[in-house]
């Protein structure tokens, strides 16, 4: 009898401890190679740091280079400024998104779920999406922006922010409002 109690409980600790089977019809993503919690981000171009941020988790996938990361922090330091423009802005531009996709081998990351950037000059974007590339740092947005800065509001339907000349560019409806804007 303590025989057949001990083969029915390895059958049971066995089939409890089966890998399980995703239910039917349910995505099956596969698992990421390394999950990095607190992560600390930095992007070099030789000697010259072009971006460096945090984020909560990092998971990534050594095929493909994919990368998922949660309430994510970028820090673009302040560029060289547009030729003609008077002085490069105060300080870094901030880009923070709940969610962040990338891949390593095309350069590239996609922000969502109300991404927010903050210029040192005082300016504050958002949107609900932001595509950043950074082999040609910049970054553009397809679903709109409304913009706020320390004495004019807009909104658009589209932009381009580029890190290295600090310029904006807003395509599409443009609608703005000068003086007296409200933080």
């Amino acid at each position: 009898m303590s025989r057949l109690l001990a083969l029915s409980c390895l059958g049971l600790l066995a089939t409890a401890c089966a890998p399980r089977r995703p239910a039917e019809g349910a995505p099956t993503e596969p698992r990421p190679d390394v999950v990095l919690e607190g992560a600390r981000l930095r992007t070099f171009e030789g000697e010259k740091l072009v971006v460096s941020g945090s984020a909560r988790t990092v998971n990534y996938r050594r095929a493909g280079g994919e990368v998922q990361a949660q309430e994510v922090v970028m820090r673009l330091p302040p560029g060289e400024g547009a030729e003609g423009s008077p002085l490069p802005m105060a300080g870094d531009t901030v880009i923070t998104a709940p969610n962040m996709d990338g891949s390593l081998a095309s350069r590239q990351w996609v922000g969502r779920g109300g991404v927010v950037v903050r210029t040192g000059d005082g300016m504050v974007a958002r949107t609900p999406r932001l595509t950043y590339d950074a082999t040609t740092q910049r970054a553009h947005g397809e679903e709109g922006v409304t913009v706020q800065g320390p004495d004019y509001q807009m909104r658009a339907d589209r932009f381009v922010l580029s890190a290295p000349d600090e310029t904006f560019t807003f395509e599409g409806a443009v609608e703005t409002v000068l003086g007296g804007a409200t933080q």
